[in-house]
């Protein structure tokens, strides 16, 4: 390669020396900033929950709070279940508000089982075998569940634990609580049972 003037271009200096050094600036720029990028990135998504958690009422509501009922243990028994309802504080995206909310109540082995309405497949709410407001024998699954969901079909034992068949992957959710000085029962959280260990409960007993 020459010059304009014919003289020829030692290798390493002229215009290719400094199209060179331009590229590999480039080069490093490109990288530092692929990096860095991915560094903010990676960092969003692992704080972004803590945020929400932090901030949004959805994911405050509820806690470890405990809600006063008007029910006695002695409102309860072993046979089958007891359809009730108490009222639970919620809050819901930006408002705050009381909320009816019904379960399910069988006395086992001394202890309560407070049992959720809710469908563990997706959410619907379960039917119990009621007659005018009355407990009666199980209906569904040859006379063997009491629970049935309207939605998909799932079916559920008196203690909320599903049939082999049903889409239900497990147990109806169950309800911390404890016995105020009154004697009247406080229903607190729920939490998850596996089929395990449906019958796992580490509620006090009554």
């Amino acid at each position: 390669m020459e010059r304009r003037d014919g003289t020829p271009l030692q290798p390493g200096t002229g215009p290719n020396l400094q199209l060179d050094d331009e590229k590999g600036l480039t080069r490093r720029q490109f990288l530092t900033y692929v990096l860095g990028g991915t560094g903010a990135f990676m960092g969003t998504v692992v704080a972004a929950p803590l945020v929400v958690m932090a901030f949004d009422p959805i994911h405050r509501s509820g806690g470890e709070a405990y809600y006063k009922t008007k029910w006695k243990p002695s409102d309860f028994n072993e046979q089958l279940p007891t359809h009730v309802t108490f009222t639970q504080h919620i809050d819901d995206a930006w408002n705050s508000k009381d909320v009816p909310n019904d379960v399910y109540v069988i006395k086992y082995q001394g202890k309560l089982m407070i049992m959720s309405h809710v469908c563990t497949h997706l959410g619907c709410h379960v039917d119990g075998s009621i007659k005018n407001n009355q407990s009666v024998a199980p209906q569904w699954g040859d006379g063997k569940y009491w629970f049935r969901c309207p939605c998909h079909g799932s079916m559920y034992d008196i203690y909320g634990v599903p049939s082999p068949n049903s889409p239900a992957p497990r147990p109806l959710d169950l309800y911390k609580y404890r016995v105020g000085t009154n004697g009247y029962i406080e229903v607190g959280p729920s939490f998850q049972r596996s089929k395990e260990a449906w019958d796992v409960n580490p509620n006090p007993s009554v």
